[in-house]
């Protein structure tokens, strides 16, 4: 019986950690062989094998952005994504404006020391 509750206190220590702690990061689906590390071990880009969304969080709100399947994904060194090829159609906000972006066309994301997120959308 003490096994049992010491178990139980264990995982409810556990659980209690999980619900305060911030959320973990996404784990990403690569393609065998693909996957490119920068040297301190942070990846820097691998094709992705499955649609993956992606949600960042910043200064200007939380964005989400559909990673298309057998396509490359990349980051920077500091594990903060940077761009993909979209699995399906955005819309993004440049300005005062109202952009859309296709699916195929590639998302670039980058977020300023201050928290501000810039995105724009091209068609490489």
């Amino acid at each position: 019986m003490k096994i049992l509750y010491s178990n139980f206190l264990i995982l409810s220590i556990f659980g209690l950690n999980f619900a305060i702690s911030p959320p973990a990061k996404a784990a990403i689906s690569c393609e065998n062989d693909t996957i490119i590390r920068y040297s301190n071990g942070s990846l820097y880009t691998c094709i992705i094998n499955q649609n993956t969304t992606l949600q960042l969080s910043s200064a200007s709100g939380i964005s989400t952005f559909p990673c298309k399947a057998e396509s490359y994904i990349y980051f920077d060194k500091k594990g903060q994504f940077q761009r993909c090829q979209l699995a399906e159609n955005i819309q993004i906000i440049i300005g005062d404006s109202l952009e859309k972006c296709p699916a195929n066309f590639w998302i670039n994301v980058s977020i300023s020391d201050a928290g501000h997120q810039s995105i724009t959308c091209r068609q490489y």
